[in-house]
């Protein structure tokens, strides 16, 4: 119960933005289920930033179009891996706004 209290204060405070959508400076694959994505933009000296995400998220990347809603997102991740609304929200939130972080989605609040 505990657990169950943390998680619905942290999913509480993360800001969710409405309609997320993919940053267009990205090439990106979906392979064997997995996500592979490459910024276009220019490159940190230390060599090129190649980001694969494993199947959950890909699931969630290939979701993200600036048409559907978080909450559309949310609630298909729930049906198709079979968890409850708050883990699904939780896991969803965190990848949204570690995307966001790194520039590969930008976020629509309409």
């Amino acid at each position: 119960m505990l657990l169950k209290n943390l998680l619905l204060r942290l999913v509480g405070k993360m800001k969710e933005p409405k309609f997320p959508e993919k940053n267009l400076n990205l090439a990106w694959r979906i392979i064997n289920g997995e996500a592979i994505v490459i910024p276009l933009d220019a490159q940190p000296e230390e060599g090129e930033k190649i980001y694969i995400f494993n199947k959950t998220a890909a699931s969630i990347w290939r979701l993200i179009d600036g048409k559907i809603s978080v909450k559309n997102i949310i609630e298909k991740i729930t049906i198709e891996y079979e968890v409850k609304y708050l883990e699904a929200k939780l896991e969803v939130m965190r990848l949204i706004k570690d995307l966001s972080e790194k520039n590969l989605i930008t976020s629509l609040n309409l």
